[in-house]
């Protein structure tokens, strides 16, 4: 079984220099190919690495088409993506290797993910589903805690994932019609849909997570956007005029009370951000363009 090694680097050398090392530093046995993917960073990348290879776009792409550019050079039978801030913290090529000979119907899986300070992160979350927008991002993850606790179906990330070559070559690569959100939900659903299991592989792996830098209101809006395509893609969004009129039920109660009692709690700039994303997602439901 031949393992393949892919990560992207968008002016993030020091970190992907850091990813790379550790993948290599804790690789116990043969890594048979290693890319990274450089989305046309503005400053300059280099890696001090034999063995390791550069592939620049042109262009800047983005991280879903910069992965799908890594993942057209792969010919290994598994596949680990790393995120730039994301690597092994212990031995994990043979592991891996061994978790997937033990579990022929896992086609995708995620290590065990840490932060800097040591604390378990989630690798994985239940197959999302209407009730994340019926209940708005953190209502629903108490709805989680409580009530999906052992999820039949689950999806993990991104930033630590193993993927067989044999799944790819049934669903295809990431679905460049997201932006980077909802692309783990996705090739998981699309794996799920094809009888492949998703699994979590007990291996420690680091993973900063410090997000990518915007207003709340962006954040908000293409979190809906992505995650309506999503449920829609997979048939997870019935009854569409009932799920829209809830939807815009609660986000008119958000308004108001973003609107009323948010004058006390935030200040006039983070109000009017909050404000701005339920008004704006309100019209595009309404109208239809969402």
């Amino acid at each position: 079984m031949t393992v393949g090694l892919l990560t992207t680097n968008y002016n993030t050398m020091n970190m992907s220099t850091q990813c790379v090392d550790h993948c290599l530093r804790f690789a116990d046995d043969k890594i048979d190919q290693f890319f990274v993917v450089d989305d046309h960073s503005t400053e300059k990348f280099d890696l001090p690495f034999e063995n390791v290879e550069i592939l620049r776009n042109p262009v800047n792409l983005g991280l879903v088409k910069s992965l799908n550019n890594g993942l057209s050079h792969m010919t290994t039978d598994l596949i680990i993506l790393f995120d730039s801030d994301a690597w092994p913290l212990e031995d994990y090529i043979l592991k891996t290797k061994q978790y997937f000979i033990d579990n022929p119907d896992i086609g995708i899986a995620a290590y065990h993910t840490v932060n800097a300070d040591d604390k378990l992160m989630a690798s994985f979350e239940a197959e999302p589903n209407a009730m994340s927008l019926i209940l708005g991002q953190k209502l629903h993850s108490y709805y989680q805690r409580f009530f999906e606790k052992n999820p039949k179906r689950i999806t993990v990330y991104t930033c630590a994932m193993v993927i067989r070559k044999e799944v790819l070559e049934q669903i295809g690569n990431f679905d460049e019609s997201y932006d980077w959100l909802e692309l783990d939900h996705d090739i998981c659903m699309s794996a799920s849909r094809k009888g492949w299991g998703i699994g979590v592989i007990p291996i420690k792996a680091f993973h900063k997570g410090s997000g990518t830098a915007q207003k709340v209101s962006h954040r908000v809006i293409r979190f809906y956007k992505n995650r309506i395509k999503l449920l829609r893609k997979f048939h997870k969004y019935p009854a569409e005029g009932l799920l829209n009129s809830m939807i815009v039920g609660r986000l008119s109660i958000e308004y108001l009370a973003i609107n009323v009692l948010g004058r006390f709690k935030f200040s006039e700039e983070v109000r009017k951000d909050k404000s701005f994303s339920r008004a704006e997602l309100i019209k595009l439901i309404i109208s239809g363009k969402l």
